[in-house]
């Protein structure tokens, strides 16, 4: 039977772990004893009741779906929000992103980061939490053609303030006039840092844009690639993500642009532990199949209609927009 002091002990480490966010280590170091002896506690706590996890699930997942994505597309994971009629498909999916942004927060984990509205969504709907060992980082450098409140930087901040964290801020634009300023710019020791700890995170949550978008071609009106004068651009393009623009296969459309491209390039981000794709609204369609095809997220959250129609294009021949 345990004593009184044995349950002292318990409900001590479980409280610092669950409430004061102390990893095991901290703990262990703390009270001068071993990891794996606070690990014994965590687990007799919950097998007593003393720790009670439970998981408060508010919008509705189609797990059948989530499933046959997975299968399909060869994804660690799926996320898959029922739409109520009530709600947006960007509220939808940004809620239910909150999980799988909070599984991925492990002690002192590096997150990087892209922009916009889904990504938002999901920042919007966190609650406020205490975890100074986090670092958030950009994937790309700043956006000013587009609402400042879709931006990366504005993004990172908004999330290390929410989880009082480290975070970094890439100073320089998403794309810039020349390959030359690209070069100057990435020499300065400063933004090298940034794009280094990006290369180097332990998860990156990203957009997914899809062509015609409006936030996208805002993007590269601001770069001075139009549709008129660029037809074979826009004829290629799929897909971006992160400022990298990609064609249907997932791979770079241009590589003048790229040259021009301030932060992560695909091959990049491809390479990365782990990538979560977080996109609302069917005519994000389109981008995501790109992506996926070219193995750009190993992970995504997105809404029912849009996963149904991921189904059907990958496996219809008769969507030849899409396949």
């Amino acid at each position: 039977m345990a004593t009184a002091r044995d349950r002292a002990l318990i409900v001590k480490v479980a409280r610092m772990y669950y409430e004061q966010n102390m990893s095991q280590d901290q703990i262990a170091r703390s009270l001068i004893t071993s990891r794996s002896n606070i690990s014994r506690i965590l687990s007799v706590a919950k097998k007593r009741g003393i720790v009670e996890i439970k998981i408060n699930e508010s919008t509705k997942r189609e797990t059948d779906i989530e499933e046959m994505l997975i299968s399909r597309f060869g994804l660690r994971a799926a996320l898959v929000a029922k739409v109520p009629r009530s709600t947006s498909d960007y509220k939808a999916v940004g809620q239910l992103a909150v999980q799988s942004f909070l599984n991925h927060l492990k002690p002192r984990v590096r997150v990087a980061i892209s922009w916009g509205r889904s990504i938002q969504a999901m920042i919007d709907a966190l609650d406020n939490e205490n975890r100074p060992d986090l670092t958030f980082i950009p994937l790309m450098g700043g956006m000013t053609s587009i609402p400042s409140s879709y931006s990366g930087e504005t993004l990172i901040r908004s999330l290390a303030e929410k989880f009082n964290a480290d975070y970094q801020i890439l100073h320089a634009p998403t794309i810039v006039q020349s390959p030359d300023i690209k070069l100057a710019l990435m020499k300065e020791p400063s933004v090298a840092a940034v794009i280094d700890s990006a290369r180097n995170a332990d998860v990156a949550f990203v957009g997914i844009g899809s062509r015609g978008a409006n936030s996208s071609i805002h993007i590269l009106q601001s770069a001075g690639i139009n549709e008129k004068d660029n037809t074979d651009f826009y004829s290629k393009w799929a897909g971006d993500l992160a400022g990298r623009f990609f064609d249907r296969d997932g791979k770079s459309i241009s590589k003048q642009l790229d040259s021009r491209t301030v932060g992560l390039e695909l091959s990049e981000i491809s390479k990365m532990k782990r990538v979560v794709g977080v996109a609302a609204g069917d005519e994000k369609t389109e981008g995501i199949l790109a992506a996926l095809r070219g193995g750009l997220i190993s992970e995504l959250v997105t809404s029912s209609n849009c996963a149904l129609k991921l189904l059907e294009a990958a496996e219809s021949k008769k969507l030849k927009e899409l396949v």
